[in-house]
């Protein structure tokens, strides 16, 4: 099930952006489908500070790893969390 909110009317963007456009619409999708709209805001408004615990803890987390290895270990969780 997808949760879509308005669409924006919006200027032409490069194949790049609207690839970062779709990923972010999707993880918005994401967060609204597991939190709601109000968590999902917070937790996004945390982030977007640009600082605080959020920010150092995903430092901390991911440190020198790479996209593909944050994939991998993000699919290897999810195999975990859901053959519970």
């Amino acid at each position: 099930m997808t949760i879509r909110t308005a669409t924006i009317p919006t200027p032409k963007r490069s194949t790049l952006e609207q690839a970062n456009f779709r990923l972010v619409s999707r993880g918005w999708d994401a967060l609204v489908k597991e939190m709601g709209y109000a968590d999902a805001t917070c937790f996004v408004m945390l982030l977007n500070q640009g600082s605080g615990d959020s920010v150092k803890y995903f430092r901390e987390l991911w440190k020198d790893a790479s996209a593909k290895e944050i994939y991998q270990k993000m699919m290897a969780r999810r195999q975990q969390v859901g053959n519970k």
